[in-house]
């Protein structure tokens, strides 16, 4: 009997521990995460508002509806940089509760109604453990009040040139029910130096900005290399007074008008080059119709008489015509271009050129950058950060890909029409010649830059030849970068020069450099046995300090407060009219049996 018991209880404590773990999970199940999202009622707020923020429950991934089966705490902060700001709301919630079963909470953050001085602008962060969060973070600007601001549009280092041009703009963080006027007035003795300043400007009621006609500055010939002006402005509105009462502009004596003059280059640089393989597509184009253009066939000399040595090979125009694009789809990016989506070009921002590049309707391909949540592409990973990247002209795998069209060989001369724009604080505009093998990153070696813009609107043009060393650099002070310039560069045997418009900038001569890794033979051969040659190398890169992963703090700012990136000015971009490609004579040397191309013409 003993042993019969003996036999039976375990199974029944069995029984009993399966039913009780059943009902356990059954009435207590274990937490489970569900995904959340957060969104902000503004990026702007003054003196005695609200800043509400929504934690709502996401959909799974299967679209299903789903809420948290459990009570969790969010925690949310507010910096700037490293200060802690969360005294600029009263109260501060720095933790609450998101209740079980719940779909949604608005958790409300008054912003302080007296006492504040200026602005701020601030990371707004929401986290909660062990949840998956999307949009966690926003920037948003606190105010005593909705100021004015005044800037020079598309000109970050408020410098114009004698004779040049300028247009005011007049924005307010968020638009108001009543215009506005601004005053605007030049210090007594400075009004000669500017035509067509207006005496105000009015932001329109529902408005957050406005600009000016195009104002002209002068020096009016006096003898003088540069000369500072201010204007001074008066806001209508007590409850709008300016961020900056003043503003000083650089007037700057131009030392080489040459420097600045795209004529020197083409008489008519808007002037689109048109082959006979794509004319009647063109001709059908909105833009194409009315544009001036050139029939431009192969080995036409260049049509400036200057440059006229140098013999025209193939062009990139980025015409709006089913021939520039990936199997003719105008969704689809260039056809003439290949994407920089390798691994290193995306430690610090996605490259997806679908996204952040297009060919406008006037022909224009623009480029630019974005802060969101971006998946990488070709390759596994994420960023937060994305922007436009291509190259083009690679050699590496077979002859015959589209990219595929010129061989940058010694005896090239290569010009690009480019204009920059937006505020590209952590982000590189970037034009090079590359040696393939070493990829799309800026590697300072075996490499020629064309248009580097770190800072301002300062242009780095150098040439390097083993790593990190520089054969020749310069630094231009451009005013006109946000202006349409042509960047150029010319390889010879042995010599390489680099330009900017009408002026030779950078020149480097064989027997000045230490080394001299741009013959064509000190390039690697291909399976087919054929020098690869230069790359072209167009992206908006990350900075120096983001690239060594010590981005300095609060760079993203103005990035993360922009809405509408393809048409907020402030978008870092970079914007290029055409390339165009030529030779010379007894120079380059391509030998078409052996080293095919693909036959591809783009213009």
């Amino acid at each position: 009997m003993k042993r019969l018991l003996y036999k039976i209880l375990p199974a029944c404590l069995l029984a009993i521990g399966l039913q009780g773990c059943d009902d356990e999970t059954r009435y207590n199940p274990l937490p489970e995460a569900v995904p959340l999202t957060m969104t902000v009622n503004g990026q702007a707020f003054a003196m005695g508002e609200h800043l509400k923020v929504d934690i709502e429950v996401n959909k799974d991934a299967d679209g299903n509806e789903v809420n948290p089966n459990e009570d969790f705490d969010i925690y949310f902060t507010a910096k700037s940089g490293n200060e802690d700001v969360s005294n600029l709301f009263d109260p501060f919630s720095s933790i609450v509760t998101f209740p079980k079963g719940e779909t949604k909470i608005q958790v409300d953050f008054p912003v302080k109604k007296e006492g504040l001085k200026g602005h701020k602008n601030l990371n707004f962060v929401a986290f909660a453990r062990g949840y998956k969060m999307a949009k966690s973070s926003a920037v948003i600007k606190v105010s005593d009040y909705y100021r004015i601001t005044m800037s020079l549009e598309n000109n970050l280092d408020n410098v114009v040139l004698d004779g040049g041009k300028c247009v005011l703009v007049a924005q307010i963080d968020k638009p108001r029910s009543i215009p506005i006027r601004v005053t605007i007035e030049p210090k007594e003795d400075e009004t000669s130096f500017f035509a067509g300043l207006p005496s105000s400007l009015i932001i329109p009621a529902g408005a957050s900005s406005v600009k000016s006609d195009e104002i002209t500055l002068s020096l009016n010939g006096a003898a003088i290399k540069s000369k500072e002006l201010t204007l001074n402005f008066e806001s209508s509105s007590k409850d709008n007074p300016m961020t900056e009462e003043a503003m000083a502009i650089t007037l700057k004596g131009i030392d080489d008008p040459n420097l600045y003059d795209p004529t020197k280059v083409y008489a008519n640089p808007e002037q689109i080059f048109v082959s006979s393989t794509n004319k009647d597509a063109v001709m059908k184009w909105d833009w194409g119709k009315t544009a001036p253009y050139y029939d431009m066939k192969a080995d036409n000399v260049h049509p400036t008489v200057d440059l006229s040595t140098w013999k025209f090979i193939n062009a990139i125009e980025f015409h709006k015509i089913d021939a520039s694009f990936w199997g003719s789809n105008p969704s689809k990016t260039p056809w003439s271009l290949s994407d920089t989506n390798d691994k290193p070009s995306q430690l610090y921002q996605a490259v997806d050129n679908t996204r952040f590049s297009k060919i406008t309707n006037e022909g224009i391909l623009k480029m630019w950058a974005e802060y969101g949540d971006f998946a990488w592409t070709s390759v596994s990973g994420r960023s937060t950060y994305g922007a436009a990247g291509y190259y083009s002209c690679n050699f590496d795998k077979n002859n015959t890909a589209a990219p595929q069209f010129v061989r940058i060989y010694p005896g090239i001369r290569i010009e690009f029409r480019v204009r920059l724009g937006g505020v590209r604080d952590g982000f590189i505009p970037w034009i090079a010649l590359k040696d393939p093998k070493d990829g799309y990153r800026f590697m300072n070696k075996k490499e020629v830059d064309i248009l580097r813009n770190e800072k301002g609107n300062v242009i780095t043009q150098s040439i390097y030849s083993t790593t990190n060393q520089i054969e020749f650099s310069k630094k231009t002070s451009m005013p006109t970068a946000g202006e349409w310039n042509i960047y150029w560069a010319e390889v010879e045997d042995t010599e390489i020069r680099i330009g900017i418009n009408g002026t030779t900038t950078v020149t480097l001569k064989k027997e000045d450099a230490s080394s001299w890794p741009f013959d064509k033979e000190s390039f690697t051969q291909n399976a087919n046995g054929s020098y690869m040659g230069f790359d072209i190398v167009m992206r908006l890169s990350p900075s120096a300090e983001r690239d060594a992963g010590t981005p300095v703090e609060g760079w993203d700012t103005v990035l993360k407060s922009i809405t509408d990136y393809q048409n907020d000015d402030r978008t870092p971009r970079m914007e290029i009219d055409w390339i165009r490609f030529y030779k010379k004579d007894g120079v380059y040397k391509w030998d078409k049996n052996t080293e095919p191309v693909s036959g591809k013409v783009f213009y």
